[in-house]
């Protein structure tokens, strides 16, 4: 290995498992830590998964103990809950369970690790948001709402790193090219007699108006963000990255 070493926390499936494989074929010796008992991860020698529910004590404390340890010279925060989505008025357990995961967890855990200076490494922090922050209703009020406190914690985070050998970046998401996108609306081109990429355009122009793309956006046009930020090194501290499609609007 070539000192490289990335951990990947929310990583068993997804854009989360497709970055932690890229970033092993990259050359990174990665950590993928996921909730899953079986994750969605290629074979590799470079990369070790471990399992870890952060909703828990000791999730929580296993993962800590995992950065604590490896020493890492990148870290991307991917896990996420989404919560309730639907209109009713959710038990108030279920929206501190979705703030918790979102916001409090990743930056506890992240500004525990700067904090401890465990390492004379330099580390890149990651912390993936969403375009959701731009456009809340009443069903993704909650997750929005989650996000956007993280994307404030970041910067809180970015902060503390400014007096450390560390930085903390966002990089901020739109609508991602994911398994379950695809399936929903080939579902639907399949009932409607339309083409597939016809549905995509009609859906991404419904769910924001501010979208100037008309397809969802490449996995791999987000590991490139990632290792673009991971190269910078002090400068990317406080850094925002958007691969989000235009959704935040023209002047934001």
């Amino acid at each position: 290995m070539n000192g490289k070493k990335a951990i990947v926390i929310g990583a068993s499936h997804g854009w989360g498992a497709f970055l932690g494989g890229r970033l092993a074929e990259e050359g990174w010796e990665v950590t993928a830590i996921g909730r899953r008992s079986k994750p969605d991860l290629p074979d590799s020698a470079a990369l070790r998964y471990l399992q870890a529910d952060l909703a828990t004590a000791d999730g929580y404390q296993d993962v800590e103990r995992e950065l604590r340890e490896q020493a890492p010279t990148l870290v991307v925060y991917n896990a996420v809950s989404y919560g309730p989505r639907d209109a009713k008025l959710p038990p108030l357990a279920d929206l501190e369970a979705t703030f918790k995961i979102n916001a409090l967890v990743p930056y506890h855990l992240l500004l525990n690790h700067v904090n401890q200076e465990s390492s004379a490494e330099f580390c890149t922090y990651v912390v993936t948001n969403s375009d959701s922050i731009y456009h809340a209703n009443k069903y993704s009020g909650i997750y929005a709402a989650s996000k956007a406190a993280l994307r404030v914690l970041t910067a809180a985070l970015a902060s503390a790193c400014q007096s450390h050998h560390a930085a903390a970046a966002t990089l901020l998401l739109g609508p991602l090219a994911d398994k379950e996108n695809f399936e929903k609306l080939q579902e639907v081109a399949e009932r409607t007699g339309a083409d597939l990429s016809v549905v995509t355009r009609r859906y991404l122009g419904k769910s924001n108006q501010a979208y100037v793309i008309n397809s969802f956006l490449s996995y791999e046009s987000c590991v490139k963000s990632v290792l673009t930020i991971a190269s910078l090194g002090r400068d990317a501290n406080g850094m925002l990255c958007k691969v989000d499609g235009g959704s935040s609007g023209s002047l934001v």
